[in-house]
């Protein structure tokens, strides 16, 4: 026995399957559009940690060197004691920046140069860890 096909056999018509392909790409675009400004958010909450985990190790190299500050290398300090294999990155591909500084809290500051990459001193969009605000 053979099945004929019949000309009212039942399927989606090409109109159906471009509506429902039309409402998906809404969808997305708009989830898209939603989760960027969250983007930003979730890399400079990143940045921020990276320079807690940072402030650590300065830290330990003070403890390990009786007190003594790092000097005009900065982070680099750090990997040449072994406390870091390498230096990080921020969330934007840049190094993190380090500045003495006797009038921070902790006698130094941690900076990021932020989205735009730049150095502005610790205003704009950079983020700064530990300089009074």
């Amino acid at each position: 026995m053979k099945r004929s096909l019949r000309s009212g056999s039942r399927g989606f018509t090409l109109i159906e399957i471009m509506l429902v392909v039309g409402i998906i790409t809404v969808l997305m675009g708009s989830a898209i559009f939603m989760l960027t400004g969250n983007l930003e958010f979730a890399k400079e909450k990143r940045a921020e940690g990276d320079m807690q985990a940072l402030v650590t190790q300065i830290r330990l190299y003070e403890m390990k060197n009786s007190g003594r500050r790092l000097g005009n290398g900065g982070l680099q300090a750090l990997v040449d004691q072994k406390l870091l294999e390498r230096l990080p990155l921020d969330p934007w591909g840049n190094p993190y920046g380090y500045k003495a500084d006797s009038a921070a809290p902790k006698g130094f500051f941690l900076y990021s140069f932020g989205p735009d990459g730049k150095d502005d001193g610790g205003g704009n969009d950079d983020i700064v860890y530990g300089k009074q605000k």
